[in-house]
């Protein structure tokens, strides 16, 4: 009896079958983890600022360096992050206003590639997944993302 050596045709095709559907599947997920890879980057980008609007504020007692342009606290590198990132690459609204207690606020908040908005102000401390914040959170608005 000859000894065999190497694979028959039939094994080769099936592992070839099988490599194909598992990378059919990858290719299927793929797009979603880009685009929840983004929302991610965006949301870390305005807590990121957030921070930086309580710092402000602390500091000059306003909101009136909070904006795009100030390289010096670095938002200017996290509004260019969050562009890039968004789904329509538009900067964040960064918005001031007074809040409902009468103290001045700030909110800055960019759409998602899941359709919803991430919004962050100073008001409430918090920054959160809402669906539309152009409500409160616009130029003229009470600077609040409405939680």
């Amino acid at each position: 009896m000859k000894e065999k050596k190497g694979f028959t045709l039939i094994e080769l095709l099936v592992v070839i079958a099988i490599i194909g559907i598992l990378a059919s599947i990858v290719m299927v997920t793929f797009p979603g983890a880009t685009r929840k890879a983004k929302d991610a980057r965006i949301m870390s980008a305005i807590a990121q600022a957030r921070t930086i609007m309580v710092y402000l504020y602390d500091r000059d007692g306003d909101f009136s360096n909070f904006n795009c342009d100030n390289e010096a606290e670095n938002l200017d590198d996290l509004c260019g992050d969050i562009a890039k990132n968004s789904p329509d690459a538009s900067e964040p609204v960064i918005a001031t206003g007074t809040a409902p207690d009468g103290n001045p606020s700030a909110c800055i908040y960019s759409p998602l590639n899941s359709g919803d908005y991430y919004c962050a102000d100073y008001y409430s401390g918090k920054a959160d997944v809402v669906a539309d914040p152009t409500a409160t959170c616009f130029t003229g608005g009470d600077g609040t993302c409405g939680f």
